[in-house]
């Protein structure tokens, strides 16, 4: 992965014709097609560059959430992990459904990240899948190399207008304890979208960790609590 200096920013890419495009980026030289998500949250939209498609986000907690700013001192944050991880799973595992992510950009001040942004595939008109078959096949294979997805929902994976299954809104992390997230990820599924779904793995201590995790966010008494914490900072940062 290469890096490159532009105007304060930190450029990412593995290919150097990408460089221009997150210049363009930073210069405001695109059009703007759809804006997907606008919240305190995050930015996502498609853009048109040199009449082609792109997808932009920007995770706007890392450096909107002081705990998580603080972090990034210690960290290279979430436009290089999820680049080089994308990347990874792409080119050395061969799993092309992942939504392609061409580039990164951030920006540090008193060594903390406070501007990140990702260039990403456009893959075209966003049709959910309706049944679990290939969803399943295709995150069971993730599992399998100790990679996990972190939100698995049908809203995450899109079959294109060709026909093709593509991932995208993960940053393709590695597993570290265990097979939790694992567990974790199937009973998202489960719990959330498809509660008639036969569990694939075998029970062990993380599903039950996991299963008491998701348990325990859905607590109406938790619930409310996050409510009311997310209102107030978001209240505090107007």
């Amino acid at each position: 992965m290469k890096c490159q200096k532009y105007k304060g920013y930190n450029l990412y890419f593995f290919q150097d014709k990408y460089e221009k495009i997150l210049e363009k980026i930073l210069n405001k030289e695109y059009l703007t097609i759809e804006e997907l998500k606008v919240t305190k949250r995050s930015y996502i939209a498609v853009i048109e560059i040199d009449e082609k498609k792109y997808v932009i986000k920007e995770s706007r907690n890392e450096y909107r959430l002081l705990q998580r700013k603080i972090l990034t001192l210690f960290k290279r944050g979430e436009v290089v992990n999820t680049l080089e991880n994308i990347h990874r799973l792409r080119e050395e595992y061969g799993i092309k459904e992942y939504g392609d992510i061409f580039g990164g950009i951030n920006r540090r001040k008193y060594g903390m990240i406070d501007y990140n942004l990702l260039l990403m595939e456009y893959v075209g008109k966003e049709i959910f899948p309706e049944t679990l078959d290939k969803m399943m096949v295709l995150m069971k294979k993730i599992h399998s190399l100790g990679y996990y997805h972190g939100d698995f929902n049908p809203s995450n994976f899109i079959v294109t207008e060709s026909g093709n299954l593509k991932i995208v809104d993960t940053q393709g992390k590695k597993m570290t304890f265990g097979n939790y997230r694992a567990h974790y990820d199937m009973l998202t599924m489960k719990m959330d979208s498809f509660p008639e779904m036969e569990y694939p793995y075998k029970k062990n201590i993380y599903y039950y960790l996991a299963l008491f995790m998701k348990e325990f966010k859905k607590n109406k008494y938790v619930e409310e609590f996050k409510r009311v914490k997310n209102r107030l900072r978001d209240k505090r940062r107007k």
